[in-house]
């Protein structure tokens, strides 16, 4: 099957799965008694607004994140050119134009104008995903690990179990990804040994052991640089902690604490990771789940809410790309052309 037709068809798929996911918690929430008091409640539009504020301050802590990535690798980068990348990425992320994302377009953007160092370019991304995520995975485990639990297990014992093994997972997954970093960073010698070169050859796991082997390696020397962009992570989830417990103050009168939404959070963020045309369905499904969990049903309704802010912050990505959308025409062709090599 020709790659280009087998990428449309893995876009539409994800679409699909998107759209299915978003129908089908709709038609749940609409069958809900708290569909209607949603629609005849007073809203409260302080906690709307603070709610709107969070995403928006979230987006730009992670742009400015990135930008100390760049500049701890010695290259010319304007906090300027990392709102501006940075909103257009969350633009485009919301799309799948090839396999492109957020990630791809923001490498390619910035390669484009620091051509002699386009490697040194590409690491500042990768690193940048990578802080995030372990960060975000971090405070998943964290608030796991400090959980009350009694209340979903007395109310909902079904609901713990799953998020027990789901919690667990990411448990793993964020020990697996600290330990993996301490390593390389106080061993570097074990990626020349035998049996870490074997983790090349993994399929599909081995090109990402080397790419991020490789973003380890380059940030080694820079750990008061990583310290900052680990503390300014942190600062973005507790920006979607507030931005989603406001969206929930301001829609409902019935919802999990602030404290409760340290887990919501982080866990929710996690599933909007997920392979879907900007996460699109993976988070609502996880909020949902979350807040019942805690006994609330109103987890759809604020699940919408927030994935509305987000997009309302993502659209103000499309006036930087109309701005500079022969810039991002340029970098979409480079892509495709690399990809049809």
């Amino acid at each position: 099957m020709n790659e280009k037709v087998k990428r449309n068809l893995i876009t539409t798929f994800k679409f699909a799965v998107s759209i299915g996911i978003l129908w089908y918690l709709f038609n749940t929430a609409r069958q809900d008694r708290q569909f209607d008091g949603f629609l005849t409640s007073e809203k409260r539009w302080g906690w709307i607004a603070m709610g709107f504020l969070g995403c928006l301050g979230a987006h730009l802590v992670s742009f400015f994140r990135w930008r100390v990535m760049v500049r701890a690798l010695d290259l010319p980068f304007s906090w300027f050119d990392a709102v501006r990348i940075g909103f257009i990425s969350s633009f485009f992320s919301l799309f799948a134009f090839g396999v492109i994302g957020g990630d791809t377009l923001r490498a390619f953007y910035v390669t484009r104008q620091i051509r002699d160092r386009a490697p040194e370019a590409i690491c500042s991304v990768i690193a940048d995903r990578v802080v995030g995520l372990l960060t975000m995975f971090s405070f998943a485990s964290a608030a796991f690990l400090l959980l009350d639990t009694e209340g979903i297990a007395s109310s909902h014992p079904g609901k713990l179990v799953t998020l027990n093994y789901a919690c667990r997972i990411v448990f793993a997954i964020t020990l697996a990804g600290i330990a993996g970093v301490i390593t390389v960073i106080l061993a570097p010698q074990i990626v020349k040994t035998a049996t870490y070169r074997k983790l090349y050859t993994l399929p599909r796991i081995g090109p990402l052991v080397v790419r991020l082997t490789e973003v380890v390696l380059v940030y080694r020397g820079k750990p008061g640089a990583v310290v900052v962009c680990i503390s300014m992570s942190v600062i973005v989830n507790l920006c979607f902690v507030v931005a989603i417990y406001s969206m929930a103050a301001g829609l409902t009168t019935e919802y999990p604490s602030l404290a409760n939404h340290f887990l919501i959070e982080p866990i929710s963020m996690v599933a909007n990771a997920a392979p879907l045309p900007g996460g699109l369905g993976g988070m609502e499904l996880a909020l949902k789940f979350l807040y019942e969990a805690f006994s609330c049903a109103t987890g759809v309704i604020v699940a919408f809410a927030f994935r509305f802010g987000l997009l309302c912050i993502s659209a103000m990505g499309a006036g930087f790309w109309f701005v500079n959308r022969s810039k991002v025409a340029g970098i979409l062709d480079s892509n495709e052309e690399l990809l049809g090599r």
